[in-house]
């Protein structure tokens, strides 16, 4: 079978590589579809803390078939379409105890989605493969694990209708932000510097967008957007300090700030004390899924109220993902490719 394997920074490539046998409890699932994004085009260039030796293979959103089943399996035969999630809880540490599956002591990570086929571990048979929902195409399925991120990053938060919600950044998930905020009723105000994002961003639900400056006058739009007081909700969707710090900026007194996107570990920011206390803002981060915001996720998906299709990107073969990754396919680089081997 072929797979991309990743010979270090600046090295992927197409190999044929041995075909995997299931174990007691594993299954062989052949992809039907994957998707790249942003942390995949970062592992490529300069390696990723999942990755731990080279080669190393890719790919954490996928779905695909089941071909084959070791001994034990129960829930899922061959033959049988599933979206498989890149990771599984332990269930028993005092993380997972405590309903923070998401922060697991031991959470068992799954990466291979760019091949012909996948030794799925037992621990993810038994708790992360799901059944597309009727209605839901396989080939959009793979979008369930970015968007269970954004639905865990709306359940940590109280969206109230009405409430205006500004989103900094539109790429693939400050969309899928906008959508879970709109379909809860809130009002979401849209933040990115690109036109073609924003414009995007209202057929996701956006009651304005903003073109961003990526700096003090975005903070002054939406306080005047929201009559003086500034957000309700802050939901920062970039990954950059600077925009930590303009979200912290951009929030009403007593409002709430989701530090969502992820920046390098080694960072900081600066955030005014008088934010936190005297003006009692909240300051959270949301990280990663859990089995069951998965779930929800393909839920959302199959109900279909918004045009998840346009987050797919372009569909290419898996010859093509070095130099999709390498931005040498397309100009401008969009934010995912639909992978399909």
């Amino acid at each position: 079978m072929r797979a991309a394997l990743l010979h270090g920074p600046g090295d992927l490539r197409v190999e044929e590589v041995a075909d995997p046998v299931a174990g007691p409890g594993e299954v062989v699932l052949a992809i039907a579809a994957a998707a790249s994004c942003g942390t995949d085009v970062k592992s490529v260039l300069r390696g990723h803390p999942s990755i731990t030796r080279y080669p190393a293979r890719l790919g954490h959103e996928f779905a695909g078939v089941v071909e084959s089943a070791g001994p034990g399996v129960e829930g899922v035969a061959p033959g049988d379409a599933v979206f498989c999630g890149n990771s599984a809880p332990c269930g028993e540490c005092h993380q997972c105890l405590r309903g923070r599956e998401s922060l697991c002591e031991d959470l068992l990570y799954l990466l291979g989605g760019f091949a012909e086929k996948l030794l799925v571990p037992e621990r993810v048979v038994r708790r992360n493969l799901h059944p597309p929902p009727p209605g839901l195409p396989l080939a959009l399925a793979p979008l369930a694990e970015p968007l269970a991120c954004a639905v865990h990053a709306l359940d940590a938060v109280e969206v109230r209708p009405g409430d205006p919600v500004a989103i900094l950044g539109a790429g693939s998930l400050g969309l899928m932000l906008c959508a879970l905020v709109a379909r809860a009723g809130g009002a979401p105000v849209v933040l990115d510097p690109h036109e073609e994002r924003l414009a995007q961003a209202a057929r996701f639900g956006a009651a304005a967008t903003v073109a961003a400056t990526r700096g003090p006058e975005d903070v002054a739009r939406v306080r005047q957007l929201t009559g003086g007081r500034g957000a309700e909700l802050v939901i920062e969707a970039v990954g950059r300090p600077e925009a930590w710090e303009l979200a912290v900026a951009m929030a009403a007194a007593g409002g709430t700030v989701n530090l969502f996107g992820g920046c390098a570990r080694d960072t900081s920011f600066n955030v005014p004390t008088a934010r936190v206390h005297y003006e009692e803002v909240t300051l959270l981060g949301t990280y990663h899924h859990t089995p069951r915001y998965l779930a929800q996720a393909l839920d959302v998906l199959a109900a279909r109220e918004y045009p998840w299709a346009e987050l797919a990107g372009p569909r290419i073969t898996l010859e093509q993902l070095p130099d999709a990754l390498a931005g040498r396919l397309h100009a401008p680089v969009p934010a995912k490719y639909a992978v399909v081997p």
